[in-house]
């Protein structure tokens, strides 16, 4: 570990949209020849992962190979392959934007690991998971960044080196599956047999297997039900490795004014080189910052006072959503009580009364809905700076639309074509919308219960501090974006329920493009999360006319 300075302060990273359509992403060098990648930022992860095609693990003299694998497996698509210790630095490129920050000491300087986890992606069909970014710099908490610990299996079938890189899993060694056995192709099957001391028939016969029966892993499925049998470690993600040698303190803050790429020239029709990146990632609007190990210091990026919501579970950045009201309707619940009480059993014997429930009698009242002190301990939404849409279960959806079509029957036929998701990727005229008169959305959250929080209250002499749930508005002008894919073109940014997905609601980055977002892991020992509105853009008129 270095660093130019050994006192825990804050960095402010330049952000830009451009690589991962719409995901903000940072840029990172990697290994000792310092390779600048551009990492997503995500809050709905804890892996610092990066494509093998971008960053050369064979030049890389700082590399140290380890027995571990790592794999995610998404809705569509996903990626496995080794981990590695190597040398990340953060801050050393050169990009700057608008600076005005020169109350905050030493913003700007790099910080480095020099012995830092890095995942390899170990497929180059894989790598489209990242669309044009080259990884992800996960974000949440240490109990997602697993790791399967390979080295018994390699000794047990005289695998050696027993290291994960070089990956031998998608040339070399396949594996079977009714038992995982390795199967060894003829290039190294004379080394291994060297290796366990056995030449005999058997052992041909146990290194090759039906073929039919047999993967590796580009089969994510079936790899990932291999590694499922290995032990397992959480290894300690890239923020909280800053964290723990001391270089920042335990929060930091994103901001960002989009959730797609703002296009304001019809030079770029979709953006696929790096001239293209360039030349949209200078539009302000395209630009963000991530603050590690800060927050309210940097005044020059917010304005006003902070609401402060409260983070139920420190794995994801799991809060507590109470409902959502469009417009001046009142608040329509999100059946967190209810969904939690079809999970209860149902039968007279076994149903809990009032006070196993709420042992303490504390609830909170809002609009007819009640959450007592264990409904407030169970998630029902996370907060995921790598989603660049929001993502409501199907109560909620189902209610937005109502009241959407009952504003104005056209608004449901602007919105129909994005129920396909590769519809974002086409988008409407803009022309057709009519933003001032589309409602405000407003999401209502449990709070925090810590005495040092400042907490509102409602009327109700009866209720407990705090009970007043925190309102978070999202303007039409953040869930719809316009001038994407392309200039002139607009997209909705609100999905319902995916597929085989629980009822949760994914809050990314439209709900967070209005605001300075804390992410304060130092509060107890979850977290809050801190909105403050931003500061205006001041464009130059040459940005204007654009």
């Amino acid at each position: 570990m270095s660093s130019t300075t050994t006192t825990p302060r804050t960095l402010k990273v330049p952000l830009v949209n451009v690589y991962a359509k719409g995901g903000y992403s940072a840029q990172l060098r990697i290994g000792a020849e310092k390779h600048p990648l551009n990492l997503i930022l995500d809050t709905g992860s804890s892996t610092l992962v990066v494509s093998g095609s971008d960053y050369v693990e064979e030049r890389d003299s700082a590399l140290t190979p380890t027995s571990f694998a790592q794999e995610v497996l998404y809705g569509i698509g996903g990626w496995d392959g080794p981990v590695v210790y190597t040398r990340v630095g953060i801050r050393e490129d050169a990009i700057d934007f608008d600076l005005h920050d020169d109350h905050v000491p030493h913003a700007h300087h790099p910080i480095v690991l020099d012995q830092c986890p890095v995942a390899v992606v170990s497929s180059l069909a894989q790598e489209t998971s990242f669309a044009d970014a080259d990884g992800i710099l996960g974000l949440a908490y240490d109990g997602l960044n697993k790791v399967y610990d390979l080295k018994d299996y390699f000794h047990h079938y005289g695998i050696a080196p027993a290291l994960t890189h070089p990956w031998p899993f998608d040339e070399e060694i396949h594996l079977c599956t009714q038992h995982y056995r390795p199967i060894l192709t003829e290039a190294n099957r004379d080394f291994s047999m060297v290796q366990t001391g056995s030449n005999s028939a058997a052992s041909d016969a146990q290194w090759h297997q039906a073929t039919e029966q047999s993967f590796n892993s580009e089969d994510l499925r079936q790899f990932k039900r291999f590694l499922r049998t290995q032990p397992t470690n959480d290894l300690p993600p890239y923020f909280s490795n800053l964290t723990s040698h001391g270089l920042t303190p335990n929060k930091f803050a994103f901001f960002a004014r989009r959730s797609s790429i703002h296009v304001a020239s019809q030079e770029v029709l979709v953006p696929n080189s790096a001239n293209d990146f360039a030349f949209l990632g200078q539009d302000p609007l395209n630009q963000g910052w991530l603050i590690l190990g800060g927050g309210e210091e940097h005044t020059e990026l917010y304005r006003g006072e902070f609401k402060t919501i409260a983070v139920i579970e420190n794995k994801y950045y799991n809060v507590n959503l109470v409902g959502m009201s469009i417009g001046d309707n009142e608040m329509v619940p999100s059946l967190l009580t209810q969904s939690l009480a079809e999970q209860a059993p149902t039968s007279d014997d076994a149903q809990p009364d009032h006070n196993e429930l709420c042992p303490d009698g504390l609830h909170l009242h809002t609009h007819g809905v009640h959450i007592c002190d264990t409904l407030r301990g169970q998630s029902n939404a996370i907060i995921d700076t790598g989603a660049s849409a929001i993502v409501l279960t199907r109560h909620l959806f189902g209610a937005l639309s109502q009241a959407l079509e009952a504003i104005n029957p056209s608004f449901i036929q602007q919105i129909a074509p994005f129920s396909d998701i590769a519809y974002q990727q086409t988008g409407i005229p803009m022309d057709e919308l009519q933003l001032d008169s589309w409602p405000d959305l407003t999401f209502y959250f449990v709070g925090p219960r810590n005495e040092h929080e400042a907490m509102p209250s409602c009327d109700d002499p009866d209720c407990p501090p705090g009970c007043e749930p925190i309102a978070i508005t999202v303007t039409p002008q953040h869930y719809w974006q316009i001038n994407t894919p392309t200039q002139g073109k607009a997209c909705f940014k609100l999905l319902s329920q995916l597929p085989n997905w629980p009822d949760q609601s994914i809050l990314g980055l439209p709900l967070m493009s209005g605001y300075y977002v804390i992410f304060d892991r130092s509060v107890d020992e979850k977290g809050v999360i801190r909105f403050a509105e931003q500061k205006p853009l001041v464009m130059s008129e040459a940005q204007l006319a654009k």
